[in-house]
């Protein structure tokens, strides 16, 4: 009877673990909220920190018990900052979803940086928030800036002049320099302290070169000495000049002019980039060569020459240079009209040459009082609580990482809410659900009109980026089978996306990324708990009987 009654507490326990393991399972945020006030604050100025657990339709997890991860980015160590408990808290349930930290995040340097909270377990489970931390003292001692490039007294034959240097503190500041003592370019630092910049303008021989970085008062924190440095172009008789239009800081993906002036009797020009590539000029005239070349690759790029004279080669090495910026160009802004809820509708936009990292929304009831914004990480945005009847004007400018405008933002369009228009899909904007069907498992969402089919990604881990899912069936059904392992080993999860071909050929996204289970860990555990308690039972009997 003990040893039955034994069996029987190990059973117990084991199934209470099960079941706690299940809860928690269920319980599982898809995010934690991470607010911070305030969020502009002076260095080691305490500031309260509040997360919170959340679904990924905002619903918040309210019986959640389990550990975050806070940690603070931006090339700090661990003593420039103070997070609340470490770094690393554990929920309980006093906390019912909501903890506020009071006065527990302290940040002792100056810049911009990232605060984070994250699942243990799981760091696709996240939030971010980014702080400014400001140094506002009236006083403070001028530290000195050290080019790395140009150094003092060096000489240079390229046109364009890159500035380096690295500063030890304050990432993200704002700073100036100055060329012949002329303000010649505003902006901040990174946040790993290096800046980088190119700038033209250099005379022909002597130049003088100086820096200053600031704090948001306007006080001069770091400063360097006024260095002078010499530029000798490489014109030589038998090369003249090279001009780069429209000019040498271009957009990826646009064309750039090269054109030479060289001496009469020269007979062929080639023009060379640091990227590897090359292509023979144009004669134009005696002693006049062009190209047109399109520049699909970011960054710096160093142009050197080749010429042909008197069937000799004479090369110029790194004559000249071209910076190519990343850009982001909105194309085409689609207006889809919700058939369920009139006062709702769906933008989405093409993007060209390459995906920005946000994108803002403005928008309002005329085209010059654009004052409402959304700002999303994906190329669509559902506006609800509109005024039906009330015609509205939509804006979608692409951001950077900094926030910072980047290459064309759209055409204004406009669309009267509740007006179906001549939109070519019906979006109705609801969650996908994962269902059983006998034996079998399915993603399945209500119908659209005017879709063609739906194309459906899946990835092993989380993320926003179609482009980085593999794309795993087409149907034109509203459900669509995903496989399912039940002699797995262990639980998985799998992330899917779906896609609305519309009839134009326009693919909408249909839903937030849905994670599913790709196996029933409850069944499992179910089956191991049934296996032990029978076949104990059964030794049981057999111990009794002998």
């Amino acid at each position: 009877m003990r040893l039955f009654l034994k069996i029987l507490v190990i059973f117990w326990s084991i199934f209470l673990s099960a079941i706690t393991w299940l809860t928690f399972a269920q319980q599982q945020p898809d995010a934690f909220l991470l607010e911070i006030e305030p969020s502009t604050f002076d260095l080691n100025t305490p500031v309260d920190i509040t997360i919170k657990a959340i679904k990924a339709n905002w619903e918040v997890v309210k019986d959640y018990e389990w550990d975050v991860f806070i940690d603070v980015n931006g090339s700090l160590d661990t003593t420039d900052y103070t997070v609340p408990s470490e770094g690393l808290y554990t929920f309980i349930a006093q906390d019912q979803w909501v903890k506020t930290f009071s006065k527990w995040l302290i940040i002792k340097r100056a810049g911009t940086f990232t605060i984070s909270a994250s699942d243990i377990t799981d760091d696709t489970i996240k939030w971010e928030k980014t702080v400014l931390v400001w140094v506002t003292t009236d006083t403070t001692d001028v530290k000195k800036i050290e080019f790395t490039s140009p150094l003092k007294g060096s000489s240079i034959t390229n046109e364009i002049l890159e500035v380096i240097w690295s500063v030890s503190e304050l990432p993200n500041s704002p700073l100036e320099i100055y060329l012949n003592e002329q303000l010649v370019f505003e902006g901040t630092s990174d946040d790993k302290w290096n800046f980088t910049a190119y700038l033209s303008g250099v005379e022909r021989w002597e130049n003088t070169l100086s820096a200053k970085v600031l704090d948001v008062n306007g006080i001069v924190l770091w400063e360097s000495d006024s260095i002078s440095f010499t530029y000798d172009s490489a014109a030589d008789g038998t090369f003249n000049s090279l001009q780069v239009l429209p000019w040498n800081i271009i957009k990826a993906g646009t064309k750039a002019i090269f054109k030479v002036s060289t001496s009469d009797n020269v007979t062929s020009a080639t023009i060379k980039l640091s990227n590897g590539r090359s292509a023979p000029m144009d004669l134009e005239s005696a002693g006049s060569f062009s190209k047109e070349i399109m520049i699909d690759s970011e960054g710096k790029l160093d142009i050197s020459l080749e010429l042909l004279v008197s069937w000799q080669k004479k090369v110029y090495t790194n004559i000249s240079s071209i910076i190519v910026e990343k850009w982001t160009n909105i194309g085409k802004v689609r207006i889809f009209w919700d058939s369920v809820y009139k006062n709702k509708v769906n933008l989405t936009w093409d993007v060209e040459w390459s995906d920005a990292a946000r994108y803002t929304v403005l928008f309002g009831t005329t085209a010059e009082d654009l004052s409402q914004s959304e700002t999303v990480n994906k190329k669509e945005l559902v506006l609800e609580n509109l005024e039906i009847g009330q015609k509205y004007y939509f804006k979608v400018i692409p951001l950077d990482d900094d926030g910072q405008e980047l290459w064309w933002a759209s055409d204004i369009v406009n669309y009267t809410v509740g007006d179906a228009g001549e939109t070519s899909c019906t979006v109705q904007w609801i969650f996908i659900n994962d269902v059983q069907i006998g034996n079998n498992h399915y993603l399945v969402r209500s119908w659209v009109s005017n879709v063609e089919k739906y194309v459906i990604y899946r990835s092993d881990w989380y993320t926003t980026d179609v482009t980085q899912m593999q794309k795993v069936g087409e149907t034109t059904d509203t459900k669509f089978e995903y496989p399912f392992n039940s002699q797995a080993k262990k639980d998985k999860y799998s992330y899917y996306l779906i896609q609305a071909i519309c009839k134009d050929g326009k693919a909408v996204v249909m839903n937030d990324i849905k994670k599913v289970k790709t196996w029933p860990v409850e069944n499992a555990l179910l089956f191991v708990f049934l296996t032990l308690l029978f076949y104990s039972s059964y030794r049981l009997y057999i111990y009794n009987r002998s």
